[in-house]
């Protein structure tokens, strides 16, 4: 699916739920309020799935929120995957409760998982997520290898003065382990516009540091590095110092069923509506023409919603 910048869009991200039970400082700054109250069905999940499938979409990423706190993800995992054209079903997840339903998730079509996780250090771990449970990640790490879901793809976002100390660690963590660390930069949304001051840190801060480092390839809108003979490979995916727009695949889909063609901007679109109409197919062809060609981070220009009730 072409958009009107000949981008191919093949990757549909879709929340299944705005509540989390993390209380990551960047993501959901303050109380998340949003309890189960409008998410989407699993049949209206599902129906979304066939109808853009049918527009070319290949791969589908679940996400948050914190998606495994639905009691249905196992059956929706199930029905994407009996979608003709549907080629790889991911999952992000902060892996806190993974390890107990990644074989059924498995078996129910589920190819990848994506974990967060932003410091080996369990105090600070506690301190940024809310939580005591950076045991439980690593278990869910060492799961998905034994059950060998490769790569596994670790999200860590770069804090300055939170982990930029441990960007070290997160490398050797690559040497024998078929895992990809993902550097994300700090993204100004939302409430965290106000708390992320002072601590953004860079891609390009990373690169210079660690000259071990070395390109490998590009891989959408990452950057992929690889420290020589190591098993894992590090990526970088960067916003702020390295706009990637015109390479961006991908579109996603609110808990509450909205489209956003850009995680960057206000605009959204009400899929539940689409899917009451006549002609659903033609109605998303126009709406996909409104894609805009770049995000305005640069120019200082922020989202209204935190991370936490987009998906991400």
């Amino acid at each position: 699916m072409l958009d009107s910048y000949s981008r191919d869009i093949d990757y549909l991200r879709i929340s299944l739920t705005d509540s989390c039970n993390f209380k990551c400082k960047y993501c959901s700054p303050y109380e998340n309020i949003h309890r189960f109250e409008k998410n989407m069905s699993q049949h209206q999940i599902v129906d979304l799935v066939k109808l853009f499938s049918k527009m070319g979409i290949k791969k589908i990423r679940l996400t948050g929120g914190e998606p495994l706190l639905r009691k249905d993800l196992v059956e929706i995992v199930r029905g994407i995957k009996d979608i003709d054209g549907i080629e790889e079903i991911a999952m992000t997840t902060n892996g806190l409760l993974l390890s107990d339903k990644l074989e059924e998730l498995k078996e129910a079509g589920l190819d990848r998982v994506n974990l967060s996780l932003d410091t080996f250090k369990r105090e600070k771990f506690k301190g940024i997520t809310g939580v005591d449970g950076l045991a439980k990640i690593l278990l869910s790490i060492d799961k998905l290898e034994e059950l060998n879901m490769i790569p596994i793809k670790i999200n860590c976002v770069l804090i300055n003065d939170f982990n930029n100390d441990e960007i070290g660690e997160f490398i050797k963590f690559t040497k024998d382990r078929k895992v990809q660390v993902r550097f994300i930069e700090l993204m100004a949304m939302g409430d965290n516009v106000e708390w992320g001051k002072g601590k953004h840190y860079s891609a390009v801060e990373v690169l210079k540091k660690h000259r071990e480092l070395k390109f490998y390839r590009e891989e959408n809108i990452a950057k992929i590095y690889k420290v020589p003979n190591s098993e894992g490979e590090v990526g970088f995916i960067s916003p702020n110092s390295n706009k990637f727009c015109a390479s961006c695949n991908r579109i996603r889909i609110t808990s509450e069923g909205k489209l956003k063609l850009c995680l960057h901007s206000d605009t959204e679109y009400d899929l539940l509506e689409v899917l009451a109409e006549k002609d659903p197919l033609g109605t998303l062809k126009e709406i996909m023409g409104e894609k805009p060609k770049e995000h305005k981070l640069d120019e200082k220009k922020y989202i209204k919603k935190n991370m936490v009730s987009i998906g991400g």
